[in-house]
């Protein structure tokens, strides 16, 4: 029983359709279509996934907060005073910057001291059977270098150790250092150890071997050793290490450390704070040790002025015999008293700012701290003085981790610099009114000296000497009471950065298990996805039925599947009657779909192609059996005359009979076409017209009015005539015999025909060059889910199941248009696009 089926056409694409930018049908076949490659990706990744985090080594962190304590121990209010004494010169302290220390913990140099005292220059590992191991303070032997090579190591010293029975036998290479950047190597060591401790020397440094007691090597057992001088060490450690501030409002600075030992990130961290707390104790008894030098050179100085004035006072009593002095002057030797003590004080004064002027005006001491707390008088210069010991203090700190050209130094030392200029200016103006007050004193001491002149020369003398004896006196008493005041605050310093909480563990952090799996899986989705994308991308040949629905707008008759050897049974014929498979089905479909295209008196069907080897002469003959089984007086011609195959495709011996003896002829009859036309030996409704004769012109001849005649005549006696002709686009000639045709049927092959090729064909179709065109697709392998296409046919299941199309696997057997010499004998060929027109390349 005929199924009634409609001729399924493809729709040009609406605006609306062609903005669409995701076809969500093509990506349904593409991808779920093809779920086994999923599964597959699925699988493998899962599975590298599950081995890297078999394999890979962990990492973990370790949390710590440091608490940054404030320099300034004053009071509230002498800090406030100190702040507005700043404010005043335009200056603003900012000693106990928190962003200043954060960046001091992460410095390579206070990172090299933590890894120098931890030796985590010296990495070790246990060699296992698939991975090696990280090991930390349970290393079976201990391995260091001297200090002096250590320091000036610049590539790593691998070794392996492996036990021996009693014996250790060490193995590696090393490097010796040319210079900071480059190293001479490698160098082998392959030395055996009867005991430990030993040390093994090497052009690289003396290699010191001690035994670990914690955790004994077995015999046989085997560990590797990495070293690096502490500064490469500490690169790895400023890297995993990230401060951070807990809050604006607080100088608390958070320390994370990513490691691959989590004791060791701990161990890490809390000699880190120690080592900040010594360096900045380091920075701040700077100045402490300065003044007391300041201090020790004063003393020096006074005391032996001291001396000189007792032993003045001593000689001269010797030479006047003098053994007790009475004071014989009035009020007017105490007020010469009073103005002679205060002129030996603004005397005083004046040394000291001689002396501040001296130091200050020393090249050698720019950017040093200056002598603080020496007993000037002069307030605003030992304010200054404070406020650039601070500066100082700050610039040096940087400079431990910073070049003194670094953005955050300069502003540091413009201020030094203006501070210094300002220190200068106050020193002069301080010795500038000192002068004039020590002259005004000096005046009203001469007035009362002159009060005096009648006292014994003996008694002045006397009094001078002692008073100068009690000046020199009170300095040397109040120096050595700064000296211990400066020691006492040099023994008080307290550490600057206190460890809020003990260093902790925070857990692994990497490889997380959930986010490795995640990634997998995403990946293992993501790689078939874009590979079949790709294909499906980058393919030019059309692959089914919906490439050539989007390729143009002509009628698809039917999707013929790759035939089976076992479904033919004559030739290359797969319809017969009384039966009912998947191929009857197909030309069944495919001879409704015409027969609603044609009208009543519509009966010529012409079959043609873009290349050879699509298939045309295939479908032909299927279809023409396939009317013929409804009882239809059938006719199947052959007008490929330049390559003729429907002979050998119904295996008749037979190359005389043919149209080509008729198309000779001017006005051939009834009686000569059916002299020439053969019986298929398939159906006795289909009678056989093939190309007979090869003709050395084939375009000229199908264009003689010979060929209307003939098929005028056929239409008499035919109920439908079936014609094979050339492609289309190789040759003219099927362009010549459109003209006797009611239908044209175009086959294309699927994984054969090039998607270019349908601008021919639309071309064709818009220039009605051809009469009602229509598509078949020729070729399809049902078995596959080809690039996301699945074919079905009803009940019948897949087409697959038949196999290949052997007969048409190669195509190369059929020869070449070339065997006639150049196209250019038989016209223009131009409107083909498989290349030069005189090509004789090109396959049937």
């Amino acid at each position: 029983m005929e199924e009634n089926k409609t001729v399924e056409v493809a729709q040009v694409a609406t605006p609306e359709e062609e903005s669409s930018a995701i076809n969500f049908g093509l990506i349904y076949r593409t991808l779920v279509l093809n779920w086994k490659w999923f599964v597959l990706s699925v699988i493998i990744c899962l599975g590298l996934a599950f081995v890297y985090l078999r394999y890979a080594t962990p990492v973990y962190q370790a949390y710590a907060k440091l608490l940054i304590k404030d320099n300034d121990q004053q009071s509230g209010s002498n800090r406030t005073s100190a702040l507005l004494n700043s404010q005043t010169l335009g200056l603003i302290s900012n000693s106990t910057g928190i962003d200043n220390e954060m960046e001091i913990l992460t410095s390579h140099s206070l990172a090299e001291q933590a890894v120098r005292d931890l030796k985590l220059y010296t990495t070790y590992y246990s060699v296992g059977k698939v991975k090696a191991n990280l090991m930390y303070k349970d290393q079976y032997i201990s391995v260091d270098m001297d200090p002096a090579h250590l320091e000036h190591l610049n590539a790593p010293v691998s070794l392996e150790i492996q036990r021996m029975g009693n014996k250790y036998h060490v193995k590696g290479s090393y490097y010796v250092p040319v210079n900071e950047n480059s190293a001479d190597g490698p160098y082998e060591i392959d030395k055996t150890i009867s005991q430990l401790p030993a040390t093994i020397g090497t052009k690289a440094g003396i290699l010191s071997f001690t035994n670990n007691s914690v955790v004994p090597m077995v015999d046989g057992s085997k560990m590797k050793v990495v070293m690096l001088s502490p500064k490469q060490a500490s690169y790895k450690y400023v890297g995993a290490l990230s401060v951070s501030q807990t809050s604006k409002t607080t100088t608390i600075a958070q320390l994370t450390l990513k490691d691959e030992d989590p004791q060791r990130a701990v161990d890490y961290l809390q000699q880190l704070a120690i080592c900040y707390n010594r360096q900045a104790n380091e920075d701040k008894n700077e100045i402490a040790m300065r003044t007391e030098e300041f201090i020790n050179g004063r003393l020096e100085k006074i005391n032996a002025e001291l001396g000189n004035t007792e032993g003045a006072l001593e000689n001269y009593k010797r030479r006047n015999n003098m053994v007790e002095l009475k004071m014989n002057a009035g009020q007017a030797v105490t007020n010469a008293d009073q103005y002679a003590q205060r002129l030996s004080e603004a005397n005083t004064q004046v040394a000291l700012l001689d002396e501040m002027r001296s130091y200050i005006n020393n090249p050698s001491n720019k950017y040093q701290p200056l002598p603080s707390n020496v007993g000037l008088s002069d307030q605003s210069s030992t304010t200054l003085i404070n406020s650039y010991n601070e500066l100082v203090q700050r610039r040096n700190l940087l400079l431990q981790s910073a070049s003194e050209t670094s953005p955050s130094v300069l502003p540091l030392t413009q201020q030094l610099d203006d501070l210094d200029r300002a220190i200068k200016r106050a020193l002069n103006q301080a010795r500038r009114s000192m002068d004039i007050q020590r002259n005004s004193v000096a005046s009203q001491y001469g007035k009362y000296q002159g009060q005096v002149g009648e006292t014994p020369e003996q008694e002045r003398m006397l009094t001078q000497i002692g008073r100068q004896q009690e000046v020199k006196s009170g300095l040397y008493l109040m120096l050595l009471q700064k000296r211990e005041e400066n020691s006492i605050s040099l023994a008080a310093t307290a550490d600057k950065g206190k460890l809020i909480d003990q260093p902790a563990s925070g857990g692994r952090v990497s490889p997380k298990k959930p986010v490795i799996m995640v990634m997998a899986l995403v990946i293992a989705l993501a790689i078939p996805a874009v590979v079949l994308m790709l294909i499906q991308f980058f393919r030019y040949k059309i692959e089914g039925h919906d490439d050539v629905a989007r390729l143009t707008t002509l009628p698809i008759l039917a999707d013929v599947a790759v035939a089976s050897e076992t479904a033919k049974t004559k030739a290359d014929i797969v319809v017969h009657e009384n039966k009912n498979n998947q191929m009857e089905e197909i030309f069944r479909s495919m001879r409704t779909n015409l027969q609603f295209m044609m009208t009543e008196n519509e009966k010529v069907i012409m079959f043609t192609s873009s290349t050879s080897g699509e298939g045309k002469t295939f479908n032909a003959a299927n279809l023409a059996v396939s009317f013929a089984l409804l009882g239809k007086k059938v006719l199947l011609v052959g007008l490929d005359i330049r390559k003729p195959r429907l002979a050998e495709l119904l295996e008749i011996d037979d190359k005389q009979h043919g149209i080509t003896s008729l198309l000779v002829k001017d006005h051939p009859t009834w009686e000569d076409i059916e002299a020439q036309t053969l019986s298929s030996g398939i159906n006795n409704n289909l009678n056989v017209l093939m190309a007979g004769v090869i003709p050395p012109n084939p375009a000229e001849l199908v264009a003689r009015k010979s060929l209307d005649d003939i098929f005028v005549e056929l239409r008499k006696h035919y109920d439908y005539i079936i014609v094979d002709t050339a492609p289309v686009g190789l040759v003219t000639d099927t362009l010549q015999i459109g003209r006797i045709a009611d239908a044209t049927v175009y086959v294309c092959r699927a994984d054969y025909t090039p998607k270019e090729s349908f601008d021919m064909i639309n071309g064709l179709s818009n220039e009605r060059k051809l009469p009602k065109m229509s598509i078949v697709i020729n070729g399809i392998d049902m078995s596959k889910k080809k690039y996301g296409y699945y074919y079905g046919y009803g009940k019948y299941g897949h087409y697959g199941r038949y196999g290949r199309y052997g007969a048409y696997g190669k195509y190369g057997k059929y020869g070449s248009y070339g065997s006639y010499g150049h196209y250019g004998t038989y016209g223009n060929y131009a409107n083909s696009h498989y290349g030069d027109k005189n090509d004789t390349s090109v396959k049937r």
